[in-house]
């Protein structure tokens, strides 16, 4: 893998590290216990060894497995990924974005030369 994601990935683990830990800090300090964490994908079991990664908040089977090592490691693995977050739709698309303003500009000059026709036409 290309260096700098692996420095971003190690760069990412320890401050996630950091944040696990000074949340602890910060329980004890007010004399409470941590919140439990719960996960995002639990491993149900279908049969024939087979196991099923269900997403807790949408309750979609996302990937279907065989065998339980390689089901929980996907689970861990889609449980440690981002969660992906909703953008506006300019920044999602450059190339929409684009279009809206040529759009835009095709609009206000062809005004502007209809405008210019109908006082040209006038007496």
């Amino acid at each position: 893998m290309n260096q700098t994601i692996l420095q971003s990935q190690a760069i990412r683990q320890g401050l996630q590290a950091r944040f696990n830990l000074s949340a602890a800090q910060m329980y004890a300090m007010i004399g409470r216990e941590a919140p439990v964490r719960t996960y995002r994908h639990v491993v149900v079991p279908c049969g024939n060894n087979e196991f099923s990664v269900v997403d807790r908040a949408t309750d979609q089977t996302k990937v279907v497995c065989t065998g339980i090592a390689k089901a929980t490691r996907v689970a861990q693995r889609r449980d440690d990924a981002p969660v992906a977050t909703h953008r506006p739709a300019a920044q999602r698309s450059p190339v929409r974005l684009f279009a809206r303003g040529l759009l835009s500009w095709t609009l206000l000059f062809t005004g502007g030369l209809l405008a210019f026709a109908f006082f040209g036409a006038l007496p």
